[in-house]
């Protein structure tokens, strides 16, 4: 199994970051990281280049976002030979021994149908289970590409630029009459946003909230939009599944402290899938 990974980092918090790389950074053959930070972070790079590793560290000093770095990683990873691509997060790492447990369980598998394989990353969700099963999507971090198939499902959307990305691939691998498969027994150390205390209007009671940037409330209602009106070929389904990823938002409608600034984004995120304006946030 000669497998490469890609990284992609926004303004991570260095150390934080240098911690989850090295969680399987050393059980690649090659490892991609790029960085989308608008001011190059010379710390970061010299302490990326002192992790054991054969890792490529890359910054072009702008926010591409995430649908072209996957792409080009894809394809330098194809350049290196590589049957497989992992694909994570900064944001996320394996639990010791779970990266060589996930990549043993991918070799047992039966790899001639399966175009992409993940990982569990909300356990207070998601039951665990001994045995892998087909699922509708999986997101970008702890998953690994098969990357023979994934070339016959074709480039992740860089219109979409971040939002949905990963949930796109994973409609068009089943259209394609491929299978994503999921290992829920691999949990993932993963962090979805960022926590708010908030009242719940019901019960007047505090309590924790995940809320995420303003702009990401854009990409969210923008191409979710896109996915539930204009994509092709989503059965009842990929529509339910993507419903239930915009509700993500709601937490941030109520309870984030920059509620202008959320409300306008979500307009404009209307306003732009009306029109068909998509790539970067402009």
């Amino acid at each position: 199994m000669k497998l490469a990974g890609v990284v992609i980092l926004y303004y991570p918090d260095t150390e934080t970051v240098i911690e989850h790389i090295k969680s399987y950074a050393n059980n690649l053959h090659k490892l991609f990281i790029y960085d989308n930070t608008d001011i190059p972070n010379q710390e970061l790079a010299d302490l990326i280049n002192n992790i054991e590793g054969n890792i490529s560290y890359i910054s072009t000093g702008k926010n591409e976002g995430i649908a072209k770095r996957l792409n080009e990683a894809s394809e330098k990873a194809r350049q290196e030979g590589c049957d497989f691509l992992l694909t994570m997060d900064q944001d996320s790492s394996f639990k010791p021994g779970d990266f060589e447990k996930y990549t043993s369980l991918i070799l047992q598998s039966n790899q001639f149908n399966i175009a992409q394989f993940g990982v569990n990353h909300q356990p207070d969700f998601i039951p665990i289970k001994n045995l892998p099963e087909k699922v509708i999507s999986l997101i970008t971090s702890g998953s690994i590409l098969n990357l023979a198939l994934s070339k016959k499902v074709g480039l992740f959307n860089e219109d979409f630029f971040i939002d949905f990305v990963d949930t796109e691939f994973s409609y068009r691998v089943i259209q394609n009459g491929y299978t994503n498969l999921m290992f829920s027994n691999i949990v993932l150390n993963h962090a979805i946003g960022s926590l708010v205390e908030g009242r719940s209007l019901a019960s007047f009671k505090k309590s924790k909230r995940i809320i995420h940037s303003p702009v990401r409330v854009f990409y969210i209602v923008r191409n979710g939009l896109h996915l539930l009106f204009k994509s092709k070929g989503l059965n009842a389904s990929m529509k339910k599944d993507v419903i239930r990823s915009m509700k993500i938002i709601k937490n941030n409608l109520i309870y984030n402290p920059q509620l202008l600034d959320v409300y306008k984004n979500l307009l404009f995120g209307v306003y732009c899938f009306v029109f068909n304006k998509q790539g970067k946030k402009l």
